[in-house]
């Protein structure tokens, strides 16, 4: 059995004025996908609900995020509310007061680390009701990951499997791998069904 990889956060961004800038097994050019939270199997979007009363919280993340990483022009997280996003957007999942964190590729692909992406997270988490998703990488090289998100009682926490192999050639293998013992596990089986599809 392939064993996920626990990721440990150090507290803080990752930029260029710090030395474990550009290491390959977290930083790179992707198309990421996330789509397991939302109610509809989609490629690129999934919502995770904010605690009511949260929001000036999770804007103040945001902005400590865009200040502490200035260089990273495409963030693939930001808030939305139910009233003044959502037909735009096109979604209806609560009231018209609700305010939602949404995970999308806001390009067809972006330069980011990783790290910065589940540190913002774990930064967010206590604003975020509980949650459990997958973000999958689709990116140039050879090698390929998926990173496994949980959000729990405010509190976050990310496992990565790696595949290697050109295109995921062993999918089906690593999928089954993953099942173990996921019986009933929605967000898994959006995800499986999702990407077999592909």
């Amino acid at each position: 059995m392939r064993e996920p990889h626990p990721v440990e956060l150090s507290g803080r961004f990752v930029n260029k004025g710090d030395d474990r800038w550009r290491d390959d097994r977290w930083y790179g050019r992707y198309r990421l996908r996330f789509p397991q939270v939302s109610p509809w199997p989609d490629l690129h979007w999934t919502f995770v609900r904010v605690r009511p009363g949260w929001r000036s919280s999770v804007e103040e993340t945001l902005s400590v995020a865009a200040t502490e990483v200035p260089g990273q022009k495409t963030w693939p997280v930001h808030l939305l509310n139910q009233k003044v996003h959502g037909r735009d957007r096109g979604f209806d999942l609560g009231p018209p007061e609700a305010d939602y964190l949404g995970l999308e590729m806001l390009s067809d692909i972006c330069y980011i680390d990783m790290r910065n992406l589940h540190q913002l997270i774990d930064l967010l988490a206590p604003a975020m009701e509980d949650a459990h998703f997958f973000v999958h990488s689709w990116g140039d090289g050879f090698d390929r990951w998926v990173d496994e998100v949980r959000i729990r009682d405010g509190r976050s926490s990310v496992a990565r499997w790696t595949v290697e192999g050109e295109s995921w050639l062993d999918f089906p293998a690593f999928c089954a791998e993953l099942a173990g013992d996921r019986t009933g596990d929605d967000a898994f089986g959006r995800f499986v069904t999702l990407l077999n599809g592909q």
